[in-house]
């Protein structure tokens, strides 16, 4: 199947065929990456330290290239216990009441910065035996996809509100999300990344599935969106 690259604000996007997203790396903040590791105090880090962290964010910046694949597909009916397409797939989860209530449609999504990054953190264990710079790279990896993800997620929002849709919050398999009217929190089961898959049936993606229901490159990172009609 073709992956097209569709103008934002099309009426293809909810064709049901794979759409192409690409986008530009943004730099960490090095700073970022030394919080995560719970340096708070910048004036008492070593300066091999700090020197460590913009060298990540360097690389990962070098290391990164953007790309997406999304598809829409109309929902069938939502209940009590999960979701199910139009095409039959089906989705167990009690939270998409609560979560995707008013959708009639659902956009999945795979979005990676690419192998690169992937690759040198390896390297930098295996063969330079750098373990601080292999730590921040990888670090820095899922911070870049965690930006590259809310940019996918910022445009296609402008793109579908264009068409007269809304989108709900971003769910993946694998994650936590609250039941509607109580505490309790529900995982959804991160086999169904096979379903999720399923969704772009043979088009060549960016990323892959392995058997464990992990993805490849490392640094990606997949999910669905309800669409509502605004009106």
């Amino acid at each position: 199947m073709p992956i097209l690259e569709t103008s934002p604000g099309s009426t293809d996007m909810l064709s049901g065929n794979v759409q192409a997203w690409s986008g530009k790396a943004e730099q960490v903040d090095s700073t970022r990456i030394l919080r995560v590791h719970k340096y708070r105090d910048l004036s008492k880090i070593r300066k091999i330290i700090v020197d460590a962290a913009q060298k990540a964010s360097n690389d990962a910046l070098e290391l990164s290239t953007i790309s997406a694949s999304y598809v829409v597909k109309p929902i069938d009916y939502i209940d009590d216990a999960g979701l199910t397409l139009r095409d039959g797939t089906r989705f167990e989860n009690p939270v998409f009441e609560r979560h995707l209530n008013g959708c009639d449609h659902l956009l999945a999504f795979v979005i990676t910065i690419g192998p690169d990054l992937d690759n040198r953190v390896i390297h930098l264990i295996n063969d330079e035996f750098e373990p601080l710079d292999a730590l921040f790279l990888e670090t820095t990896g899922w911070l870049t996809i965690e930006t590259a993800t809310k940019s996918f997620s910022r445009e296609i929002k402008r793109a579908f509100a264009a068409l007269g849709y809304g989108m709900s919050l971003r769910m993946g398999p694998g994650y936590e999300y609250a039941l509607p009217e109580t505490d309790k929190r529900v995982r959804w089961n991160l086999e169904e990344q096979r379903e999720l898959f399923e969704m772009f049936a043979n088009a060549e993606l960016p990323v892959t599935l392995m058997t464990s229901c992990a993805m490849q490159p490392k640094m990606s990172r997949s999910g669905v969106y309800g669409l509502r009609p605004l009106h």
